[in-house]
Formats: C-alpha cells, sequence, structure tokens
C-alpha cells in the first residue's frame, strides 16, 4: 500500500469516526506531492497516519485546516522526521477493557490471578476491576469491576455464549503487569501528553476516558517491562507471585508482529501453560479464527473487526473499540 493509500483509507475512517480535522488533514496529503514525499523520507513502519499526525501535533502543529499544517511540515522537517523515527502507535484504548473483562468474568477462575498485558503501552488495560464495565446483552445487564468507579464503560453484547455459564465477578486481581517495546509511565506528564495526542481530534469523550483512566493507574502503578513480545514473555510470567494464576492479555497487539513472531507468541503461551484472553484483529490468528461458529462467513464488518477469544477459542467478535460484541 502507497503512503497516498494509506491516508486516502485513513481519511474516511476519520471522517466516519467523527474526527473533521483529521479526515480534512488525510484527505489534502493525498493530492499533496510534497508532504507525500517528506513522509516517504520515514521508514516504512513510520508512515501510519494516526502517527504521522500525533507526532506533528505533539512539536506543536497547530490544529487548524490542512494549509497550516503543510506550511508547518515544511518549516519543520527535520525535527519532526526524527520525532516520527522514535515514536511508536501506542494507543490505550480504555474501551477494549470491556471484552477484556467479560472473557476474564467467563473463565471462572478460582483463586487470584495475575494479569499480565502484552503491548501494554502505559498499561491501562491492567485495570478492570477499577473500571466501571456494564454489560447489556438480551438476557439482561450487568455490572463488572467497580461500580463506583469514575471510569465507565459500556458493552452490548448480542447472542448468547454457546455452552457457556453466565459469569461471575471478576476475579480477585492481585498482581499488574506488563511488556512493551517502548514502555509508557502514567506518572510522567510526557508520556501522559502523548497518550492524549494519539487520539483524534473531535473525541473529547475519549480524552476525558483516557484522563479518569490515567488517574486510576496513578494511584497503585503496574510494572512495564521494555521487552520483545515473544523474548519478554517468560520473564514476564515467571515474576508471577506463586498461588496466583497468570492470564496474559493482548488486545491489538499481535498484527504488530511478523507472521511467523505471531506464531511464535502463541506457541509460548502454550507451552508456559498460562490462560490468555485475546482481543485481535479477526482472522490474524488462524487457530483462533477456525474456532468460530462458522468462521467460513463474511466477517468483514466493522462490528466483526476484532475477535475476543480465551485460550485461544473464540467467544465473539466485535468492533475495534471494544463496545459491542457478537456471540458466534
Amino acid at each position: 500500500m502507497t503512503t497516498a493509500e494509506r491516508f486516502r483509507e485513513f481519511a474516511t475512517a476519520a471522517a466516519r469516526q467523527n474526527s473533521p480535522l483529521y479526515a480534512e488533514w488525510a484527505d489534502r496529503i493525498v493530492v499533496d506531492d510534497v508532504i507525500l514525499r517528506l513522509i516517504d523520507q520515514a521508514r516504512p513502519g513510520q508512515r501510519q497516519p494516526v502517527l504521522v499526525f500525533a507526532v506533528a501535533r505533539l512539536l506543536g502543529a497547530p490544529e487548524a485546516p490542512y494549509e497550516a499544517l503543510h506550511e508547518w511540515l515544511i518549516a519543520h522537517r527535520e525535527a519532526f522526521l526524527a520525532e516520527l523515527d522514535v515514536r511508536l502507535t501506542q494507543t490505550n484504548d480504555v474501551r477494549r477493557v470491556a471484552p477484556v473483562a467479560l472473557a476474564l468474568a467467563e473463565a471462572r477462575l478460582d483463586g487470584p490471578v495475575a494479569l499480565l498485558e502484552v503491548g501494554a503501552a502505559a498499561g491501562l488495560g491492567l485495570y478492570p476491576d477499577r473500571y466501571r464495565i456494564d454489560v447489556a446483552s438480551a438476557s439482561g445487564s450487568r455490572t463488572l469491576g467497580d461500580p463506583q468507579s469514575s471510569v465507565r464503560l459500556t458493552l452490548r453484547v448480542e447472542g448468547e455464549p454457546r455452552g457457556a455459564q453466565d459469569p461471575r465477578a471478576l476475579p480477585s486481581i492481585r498482581h499488574r503487569a506488563g511488556l512493551d517495546v517502548a514502555p509508557l509511565d502514567v506518572r510522567r506528564a510526557a508520556d501522559a501528553v502523548w497518550l492524549e495526542t494519539l487520539l483524534w481530534p473531535g473525541q473529547g469523550d475519549r480524552v476525558a476516558l483516557l484522563r479518569s483512566a490515567v488517574d486510576v493507574a496513578r494511584r497503585d502503578p503496574a510494572a512495564i517491562a521494555a521487552g520483545d513480545a515473544v523474548d519478554g514473555l517468560d520473564s514476564l510470567v515467571s515474576g508471577v507471585p506463586a498461588g496466583i494464576t497468570p492470564v496474559v492479555v493482548t488486545a491489538g497487539t499481535l498484527v504488530y508482529l511478523p507472521g511467523a513472531r505471531r506464531q511464535e507468541f502463541v506457541d509460548a503461551v502454550a507451552r508456559l501453560g498460562v490462560r490468555w484472553i485475546s482481543y485481535e484483529k479477526t482472522g490474524l490468528l488462524a487457530g483462533i479464527h477456525a474456532t468460530l461458529g462458522d468462521p467460513a462467513r463474511s466477517l468483514t464488518g466493522s462490528e466483526h473487526f476484532a475477535t475476543l477469544a480465551l485460550d485461544g477459542r473464540a467467544l465473539g467478535t466485535g468492533d475495534a473499540h471494544g463496545t459491542r460484541l457478537n456471540r458466534p
């Protein structure tokens, strides 16, 4: 995919997700050969529109019509390219905690657990018990986590689980830890600013949610280690205290691993014998995809963007943000 094609696709997504500024910026870059050539000086993996725009805004690009962005990028090209080279897309979409929490409840684990997130960024996905998560389905509504929490998430479930019992409350989480190639620290103001900057202009509700989640995490910061998803997994699991069940979580992480490396991660999870909750792009993991009720049917709509799975078995498909879940 060319850089222009990436931005054309992103323009459509931004318009659909209520970010008119990003929609205009992306749409105009598609036909701006000067800026396309500038962006193409970056490594291929750094040319993602959301990363390009976040870095520009972080360095002071005005949130104004495209002409201002064009001029800013030309005037600050060296600083922009240098910062773009070292940044990663680390959007902690707190809303994805909702389907993860549902899977954790449905696992019906006895005793305390250790929640271990791979690709944790700042670790905001490690606090399902300290967020309020309202789950609504045809059979009724229930709340997981802390009913009094300032972080409020909702999950709409269509259909019923196949042969599964109603989930219990979340298990006691006694240990929280994460792994990331470039960990962020919620206690550092600069890291919190970067997390906010990765969100799109026009999404004020997401900014408010992120700030509330950061406040929760700051009261009990999880240890996020620097490391590769595969090479660092053994150390992450070995750090779990005795008598606590390790539960590995991946949410939108494995898409960043090459195919062979992705399979190495799946194999490592199996070798370590840990529980595993995943919320990854539908079809990305062939073994999980095969466990869907009818894996051959088309699952290309936005409501099937990701597949929620427990221990390699699909529980349903949902949207990219973790607000809806369709049972198989």
